[in-house]
């Protein structure tokens, strides 16, 4: 008995020591380099030097990690998720632009699958600088001109002012109203692929954002556009530009687009 207990109490010592050195525990957790090691750490080493470095590795592994599954997915909802999860993470403007791309992509299918002259005019509008654009411009050269709509008759343009002088006062008012100075441009805050997701992120954001965007709408899909988009009331361009670029510097994803 009395062999066996230093034995004992030094193996106590021992584990002791090595529990509470961080130093040696930080260097297992970096050699496994996991997020699984770097929170084992963390919850035996909550304070000091060592405990800074391993959040800030365990932020840049789950910064990798989900960075790889929104770029797996390549879906406009994964690349948003990302934007959500990491405001601050190193692969935002990857995560924008692919948005961007995604968008484009389904707005030209969409204009495609209508076929139509409109279709293809509406989407040179939103989208003129976008690789699309040039096969667009072509598409359009294609096909017949719109027929030109006959000017009315001289007669009719000759009646017109001779309208009785009592009602031209009751048309004034019409000038002033408020959607007179709307504007046609919309500050775009995401898209997703069902009315429900839509609608969730349009309270959310609309609480946020409220004192900058106005009231927030959920467009629905037009055509074989299958996006429903979280967008601001219309106004003018300059308006919606400032707005998203506000926005954008509390961390919030936008894009300006015309109505």
């Amino acid at each position: 008995m009395n062999i066996l207990r230093p034995a004992v109490v030094l193996a106590a010592m021992v584990l002791l020591t090595a529990c509470g050195n961080p130093e040696a525990d930080w260097q297992q957790a970096e050699a496994e380099n996991t997020e699984a090691a770097y929170q084992a750490f963390l919850e035996r080493h909550a304070d000091g030097e060592w405990a800074q470095r391993a959040r800030m590795r365990l932020d840049e592994l789950k910064d990798s990690g989900d960075w790889e599954k929104a770029r797996t997915a390549d879906a406009i909802e994964a690349y948003n998720a990302y934007l959500l999860a990491h405001p601050a993470g190193g692969h935002l403007g990857e995560a924008r632009q692919r948005i961007t791309e995604l968008e484009t992509e389904a707005s030209w299918a969409a204009a495609q699958a209508i076929g139509t002259r409109e279709a293809i005019e509406d989407f040179l509008l939103r989208y003129a600088d976008t690789p699309q654009a040039e096969q667009a411009r072509a598409q359009l050269a294609a096909l017949a001109p719109p027929a030109p709509t006959p000017p009315p008759p001289a007669r009719a343009q000759a009646k017109a002012p001779a309208k009785p002088p009592a009602r031209q006062p009751a048309a004034k008012p019409a000038t002033s109203a408020p959607t007179a100075a709307r504007g046609d441009f919309q500050v775009q805050l995401g898209a997703f692929s069902t009315a429900a997701k839509a609608q969730a992120e349009k309270s959310r954001l609309e609480q946020r954002f409220r004192a900058t965007t106005g009231s927030l709408v959920v467009q629905k899909p037009t055509g074989a556009d299958q996006l429903h988009r979280v967008r601001s009331v219309p106004m003018t361009e300059a308006a919606a530009r400032a707005a998203c670029e506000k926005l954008e510097g509390a961390g919030q994803d936008c894009v300006v687009v015309r109505r």
